[in-house]
Formats: structure tokens, C-alpha cells, sequence
């Protein structure tokens, strides 16, 4: 397999034109950091076509997918690349640090997974309230480069397109406003006999805007994640089954939310707000799993 594969590096984006020209530019520069071709792809999943004049500007192959859900533009980006380029995804409110496009690279360099996933670091803004900032709310695990992974986010990531394709794998454009789409991406691609390895070196900052801090924001989010995990662990082409996974997660998120609200409140009367945000979030995703086990979702991106 050839070392220097070229790379199309794909930002999909919906409504954020104002924040592209600073993205176009980081991009730029790590691409000149690294060896390999490479090539930019604008992937516009606004109906109103809203970065189209920002990629013109900025001389960015721009390519719209009017097919609401972040699904369908990854899946956009994937249909782009051709036979031989590594795409690499990385979301339209990130900031790339330095080394972030030369870690991905090297990552699939030494390990030749299907996938590569970089780590994203969440910063909270000045005066978020502490409770929340404590909860783990927006997390991730910054894993050794090359450990083998057994779940999939594609915020920051890097895929081998021949490899996905000769699995056969997509992303499910059903669960393009619900989210969990890369989650699904994810399992079908480790059950078809693919790979997926971290990368440490690869990181982009999430710097969370104000909206993102309130308690219903984060309350709202952690039942989504909730319901969405229930329903794609509980998918089964066969009812029987699909109904003693539903029936599973149903139980168990009912045994789940008594057990955290009382080391919620334990928590609460021992001055410690960490255990307190923390158990709230597992309260409010087990409130999520109960909710998905009955067929509840509530679309985390939904649209107007």
C-alpha cells in the first residue's frame, strides 16, 4: 500500500460561513506541514446554499448536499474522494492545533486502520457555571496513538476511503438530525472486520459558545445521547430480538435512574459538585435509554 496516498481534507458545514475564512486558513497551513497531496472540500448542507460565497472566496471546492443531517454531508464527502485519497473530516466549529493533519497522517502511516480518530479537546468559555464545566458534558478520552478503538465520533478523523468501501460501510443518512450516525459508522465498520485507532498527536479544540452552557442545554443533550444509544443498540433486523434489546435497555435505565439520582443527592450533601454533575448526567442519560426503549427520540439537531 502506497505511504503517500493523497488526502482530501472535508469540512461540512451548515450556517457557519462566518467562521470559515479562519478554519480555510489553519487547514491550509497544516497541509503544508505534511507530505502527502492534498485538496479542500466545502461540504454545504444548507438548503440556501449559505457558504457557497465564502467558498468562492476562498478558492474552496465547494459541493452542496441539500439533504438535511450531518450524515448525508459526510456521506457527501466520502462519494467525493476518489479510489486512492484518505478523507479527512473535520467539523465546521473546530479549531485545528498544530500537528493535527500530520497526526492523523501518521497514525494511518504506521497502523493502516480504516479509520484514524483524532482527539478533540473541549474548552468552556469564561463564567460557564463550574457544575456544569465538572460534569463531563462535553468529553473526550485522549487515547495513546494507535490504540484500538471500539467506538467511532468524526468531529476530527481521518478514513481509508478504498478500505470503507470494499466493507461495503456508509454513513445512515436516517440518522443525519438525531445524531449517532458516526456511532452507527462506527459498528457496522468494526462488524464487517475493519479498524479504528486513536491518535493523540491529532487534536482540535471545540471552544463551546455560551448557548451550549445552560443546565437545559446540557440536560437536553445527555437525554438525546440517551435515547439515540438505546435505539442503535437495540436495532436487529429480526422483532424478537430487537424487542428483547429495547426490553433490556428499558430495564436497565429504570434500575439505572433511581440508583444516580440517589448519589446525586448524596453528593449534593457533601459539598462535592463534581459526583453531583456527574451523577446527573448519568441520571439524564438513563432517562434518555428509558425513553429510547419506548421509541422516544427527540432529534439533537433538529431543524426549523
Amino acid at each position: 500500500m502506497s505511504q503517500e496516498r493523497p488526502v482530501l481534507i472535508a469540512v461540512p458545514t451548515f450556517r457557519r460561513a462566518g467562521r470559515l475564512a479562519g478554519l480555510i486558513a489553519l487547514i491550509r497551513a497544516e497541509a503544508a506541514t505534511v507530505r502527502a497531496p492534498t485538496r479542500l472540500l466545502l461540504v454545504d448542507n444548507d438548503p440556501d446554499r449559505s457558504a457557497e460565497q465564502a467558498a468562492a472566496a476562498l478558492g474552496v471546492t465547494y459541493l452542496p448536499e441539500p439533504l438535511p443531517g450531518i450524515s448525508a454531508a459526510r456521506q457527501a464527502a466520502l462519494d467525493a474522494a476518489r479510489a486512492d485519497e484518505l478523507v479527512v473530516m473535520i467539523d465546521d466549529d473546530l479549531v485545528p492545533e498544530p500537528g493535527w493533519l500530520g497526526g492523523l497522517i501518521e497514525a494511518w502511516r504506521g497502523h493502516t486502520p480504516t479509520v484514524v480518530m483524532g482527539y478533540v479537546r473541549y474548552v468552556w468559555p469564561e463564567g460557564t457555571d463550574p457544575w456544569i464545566a465538572a460534569g463531563g458534558f462535553m468529553r473526550r478520552t485522549r487515547f495513546p496513538t494507535g490504540t484500538a478503538l471500539s467506538a467511532l465520533a468524526t468531529g476530527n478523523v481521518l478514513i481509508d476511503v478504498a478500505q470503507a468501501r470494499a466493507l461495503g460501510i456508509t454513513f445512515d443518512l436516517s440518522l443525519g438530525l438525531s445524531g449517532g450516525d458516526d456511532l452507527e459508522f462506527g459498528r457496522a465498520l468494526l462488524a464487517a472486520g475493519g479498524t479504528i485507532v486513536a491518535s493523540a498527536e491529532s487534536v482540535a479544540r471545540d471552544e463551546i459558545v455560551p448557548e451550549r452552557t445552560s443546565l437545559a442545554f446540557v440536560r437536553k443533550r445527555a437525554i438525546c445521547q440517551g435515547q439515540i444509544r438505546a435505539r442503535l443498540l437495540s436495532r436487529d433486523a429480526h422483532p424478537p430480538a430487537r424487542a428483547a434489546k429495547r426490553a433490556g435497555h428499558l430495564v436497565g435505565g429504570l434500575l439505572r435512574v433511581p440508583t444516580f439520582a440517589a448519589a446525586g443527592h448524596w453528593a449534593r450533601l457533601r459539598r462535592d459538585p463534581r459526583s453531583s454533575a456527574v451523577y446527573r448526567r448519568r441520571l439524564w442519560f438513563a432517562q434518555g435509554r428509558v425513553l429510547g426503549a419506548l421509541g422516544r427520540l427527540t432529534p439533537e439537531y433538529a431543524r426549523d
